[in-house]
């Protein structure tokens, strides 16, 4: 689910919300379909492929990693310039399924495409390249359209649940994609498939995995979800009327400097969670070089802390308020990307050590190794608590006549910047030809989004 989906889709049900609500079991396709989209995000975009690309098929990991940065940021060029018509299209209430459809077709054969990164691969890496830009794309435009469903199938009493359903879902679905790879294939003297280990077949094989996932899983949505009724209004019409109001809308939140405040301080500090998350797996391969059972295991506990990170939150958000709240977790993600930065095979806290006076052992042998392991496990605790805290805040300084037009703005906040970071990242690591340097850029953006967040102030409470 995007960050606005559970307010906005409230918000778009409105008066209707009383006739509109679908069965148990259509919602229940609804959120297995958005479950289903997360093993594509973990294996490729985080943890797995993501590693395997820029360490292997790319065998010099700086170059490496500054190609996986300048792909990944091209796909978020791509959205951001994209996503607000689409969002004008899916706003319109015409059909959703249709579009669905389209991104499953964009999806499918880019994440089949994958197996053929080779590697150290020279001739086709560009359609290696191609089939990662479709992998996100389908990723984020299946988001857009799925959320624009939520108001059709769930009255606004529960959205709410609904929506953290799709969320649980897809931590669930990380944890068995997880396992499996793990019995498949790391733990199994018999791989799977007849998978070859050394050849990094199992790598090869995550983008046929998330294929399925979505093949299979999001098959019950086209059956049992009702689809949103279709409008007369034309594409063309939709989106000339969405840019409008957009239009209007950023000319409204003048008016409004405690907001504004906030969505420019949430397009910095979020733009830092967009780098720890998503160069996860190129850090840890790249620098540390992790196997991919080393990086398995490590997704398995930020699956399982993410998961569990929401009830804390919401416990905190109401004890100390989500300002305080939110400044505590972009500050939790900026001594994180400190440490992360501060970590070589030989380093840790920028002191120099013996690693193999420190090695122990276990999958984690090496004390760097320890410490990367527990940094990251503490930044999904805190990008997942950030998050929460964000959308609450986001809710409170909201004018109520307005939530519509301002959580457009806050997921809009979230996308329209989103290529910066990791073209940064790309920029500043063949700068200065290091994988460290690039990883310091985080440190810039969670700074600047944490100092804007100490000017927001927080409404009292009713």
């Amino acid at each position: 689910m995007s960050d606005a989906a559970l307010v906005t889709a409230s918000a778009q049900a409105g008066p209707n919300g009383a006739r509109v609500s679908a069965s148990p079991l259509a919602q229940l396709a609804w959120a297995i379909f958005d479950g289903a989209r997360s093993p594509y995000n973990v294996f490729v975009n985080i943890f797995v492929f993501s590693a395997y690309f820029s360490t292997v098929v790319i065998p010099d990991p700086v170059r490496g990693q500054a190609i996986w940065s300048f792909v990944t940021s091209t796909a978020a060029m791509i959205v951001a310039l994209t996503a607000p018509v689409l969002g004008a299209i899916a706003d319109a209430g015409g059909r959703r399924k249709p579009w669905l459809a389209a991104t499953i077709i964009i999806g499918i054969p880019s994440m089949l495409t994958l197996w053929y990164a080779t590697p150290g691969m020279t001739s086709g890496l560009w359609l290696i390249v191609l089939a990662l830009i479709g992998g996100t794309l389908f990723f984020e435009y299946s988001a857009i359209f799925l959320n624009a469903m939520l108001p059709n199938i769930a009255r606004p009493e529960r959205i709410g649940f609904l929506s953290g359903a799709g969320l649980t879902l897809a931590n669930v679905f990380g944890i068995i994609v997880f396992l499996f790879f793990l019995f498949a294939w790391s733990w199994n003297a018999e791989p799977l498939f007849g998978l070859d280990p050394a050849a990094h077949e199992p790598e090869r094989a995550v983008g046929i995995i998330a294929a399925l996932s979505i093949a299979i899983l999001g098959l019950p949505l086209f059956f049992f979800t009702p689809d949103s009724p279709s409008t007369r209004r034309s594409i063309p019409e939709a989106a000339r009327h969405g840019i409008a109001n957009l239009v209007a809308t950023l000319r409204k939140i003048r008016d409004y400097r405690n907001a504004a405040t906030f969505l420019l301080a949430r397009i910095f500090f979020f733009e830092g969670f967009v780098v720890l998350m998503l160069f996860t797996g190129v850090f840890a391969g790249g620098i540390l070089h992790w196997s991919a059972t080393m990086l398995i295991v490590e997704g398995l506990i930020n699956s399982v802390v993410a998961a569990l990170t929401g009830v804390f939150a919401g416990w905190l958000d109401a004890r100390i308020g989500s300002r305080n709240s939110t400044i505590l977790f972009v500050a939790g993600c900026l001594l994180g990307n400190l440490i992360l930065c501060s970590v070589t095979p030989s380093m840790v806290f920028f002191v120099t050590i013996d690693p193999v006076a420190t090695a122990t052992a276990g999958l984690y042998p090496t004390l760097p190794d320890k410490v990367f392991l527990i940094t990251q496990c503490s930044i999904a605790f805190f990008v997942s608590g950030g998050m929460v805290t964000g959308r609450a805040m986001m809710a409170k300084l909201a004018p109520p006549t307005m939530l519509n037009e301002f959580f457009g703005l806050f997921a809009m906040s979230g996308t329209a910047t989103s290529f910066v970071g990791p073209a940064s990242i790309g920029a500043l690591t063949i700068l200065f030809q290091s994988q460290r340097a690039g990883v310091a850029v985080g440190l810039i953006f969670l700074l600047v989004g944490l100092l804007i967040l100490f000017k927001v102030r927080e409404p009292p409470p009713g």
